[in-house]
């Protein structure tokens, strides 16, 4: 039994970090229309930093790493990462566009628990024009060859669903079925916020480009009504029907700038992101804390900045937080469990 992981979801304080989200550089091979991530920056963190970083992190009880970016397969030294962690019998996750898995996956896979691939469209046509390179082709073949040498290997899809793409919902899960793969995700566009590297301004903040009319929302729901319910049911979809149903109300309320569904989150009480610089932040969309060159990332964690911002996202009182599209809320019982 968890039972730090459960007072961390009753209390303002971190008392252990299952579950961190690291960003292991900004440097990524796409060009894609959400995202500014483009060059590696000059001092990301090293390896001998991420090793030091392992060994905090495994003393406050983490349980799960989740490597993100840019791409972290453009890092060299990623294997390296992998067996980092791996030597504190943490879970790992893969964040990759997939772009480099042909080539690497064959030295990492065996540290992965879970592979997610980004994936923007069903063909080439919507998916290279959304990433801004000429990708779809060499991920698939990517996936064939994961799935040959290791086919016990979980592997899904992340689609961020956006105007330009949520026509190919259906084809999207095809795509997953032919390719075999274990399971499909949907989210919806953020354009509000600063994160994935708008911060370098290439992308601008509230580019509603990117943001489906009215007309375009009640199209979006005729698609989810026309996916087959079995997908749903053995959740090779991993969202219920009712959440993604949610993204149509969402991009509505985009519409008005109001009513935005109701976010069930308490992300910052069970996990953190730790950019490529060290800047540690309780989510993927609210300012940064600290930084783990400063200061030890535990008292970052539990300064009283960190325990208020805590504090204001479980009374949902953060405008940040209610036009939120990638929220996590672990329940007593999950954490309790180790469930994660």
């Amino acid at each position: 039994m968890n039972f730090k992981a459960l007072l961390n979801t009753i209390s303002d304080k971190i008392h252990t970090l299952p579950i961190v989200i690291l960003y292991v550089t900004e440097g990524c091979n796409l060009k894609c229309a959400m995202c500014s991530y483009r060059d590696r920056l000059s001092d990301e963190l090293t390896i001998e930093e991420i090793e030091k970083l392992a060994g905090e992190l495994t003393e406050i009880g983490l349980k799960r790493i989740v490597f993100s970016g840019g791409e972290p397969l453009l890092r060299t030294d990623f294997e390296q990462i992998c067996e980092t962690f791996a030597k504190h019998n943490v879970k790992q996750t893969l964040l990759t566009n997939g772009m480099l898995l042909k080539k690497k996956i064959e030295k990492i896979a065996p540290y992965l628990d879970e592979l997610i691939i980004s994936i923007d469209g069903a063909t080439p046509e919507t998916h290279d024009a959304i990433r801004g390179v000429n990708s779809l082709a060499l991920i698939k073949e990517g996936i064939k060859h994961t799935k040959q040498i290791f086919p016990e290997l979980n592997i899904s899809f992340r689609t961020v669903i956006q105007k330009n793409n949520f026509r190919e919902i259906n084809d999207i899960v095809r795509l997953g079925l032919d390719l075999n793969i274990n399971r499909v995700s949907f989210l919806p566009v953020d354009v509000f916020s600063e994160a994935f590297g708008r911060e370098h301004k290439e992308i601008a903040v509230n580019d509603s480009s990117l943001l489906l009319n009215a007309d375009e929302v009640n199209e979006l729901r005729a698609v989810i009504n026309g996916i087959d319910k079995k997908y749903f049911d053995s959740h090779f979809i991993s969202e219920p029907y009712n959440k993604l149903m949610g993204f149509a109300e969402y991009f509505s309320s985009s519409l008005s700038g109001s009513g935005y569904p109701p976010v069930y989150c308490n992300a910052p009480m069970m996990s953190t992101v730790i950019t490529a610089r060290g800047d540690i932040l309780p989510c993927f969309f609210l300012p940064k804390l600290g930084n783990l060159r400063e200061k030890l990332l535990i008292q970052i964690l539990n300064a009283d900045n960190a325990k208020t911002t805590r504090k204001k996202v479980k009374a949902f009182e953060l405008e940040r937080c209610k036009t939120c599209v990638c929220s996590l809320n672990v329940t007593k019982r999950a954490a309790l469990k180790s469930d994660f």
